[in-house]
């Protein structure tokens, strides 16, 4: 596959998890514990796809969204969440999210939602 995955997320087991079944299937991942961190990523390694928690201490999820989609070329997102996103469709869209996936959730899941997100289509809230 080729592609450059960012995982940030501060649960250093989940994202440990996510890094295993990605790179088994030929993803090469980078990893952050936080969203300052993601951010410096984003912008000196440009990955392919980001996929984040939405919480996380210091800078959220949604700002490490908007941050990769309003980056040149923007970055595909898969935001991760543990409560569905609040509001209405509209202002789930404005955290950037290509796709949001509902923890707890399987690995085919995930795998699932970065296929969708690297396919660029927009997936709602599982």
């Amino acid at each position: 596959m080729g592609f450059r995955v960012l995982i940030a997320d501060d649960e250093v087991d989940l994202r440990d998890t996510m890094v295993r079944v990605l790179g088994r299937l030929g993803y090469s991942c980078l990893t952050a514990s936080s969203g300052a961190e993601a951010m410096q990523i984003i912008q000196a390694e440009s990955p392919d796809l980001v996929v984040t928690d939405l919480h996380m201490p210091d800078v959220d999820g949604a700002a490490v969204a908007r941050y990769a989609r309003e980056h040149s070329p923007p970055i595909p997102v898969v935001l991760m969440t543990t409560h569905r996103m609040r509001g209405s469709p509209r202002e789930g869209q404005e955290t950037g999210a290509t796709v949001h996936l509902a923890k707890p959730f399987a690995n085919l899941d995930l795998v699932h939602a970065v296929e969708q997100a690297l396919a660029g289509n927009r997936v709602p809230l599982c």
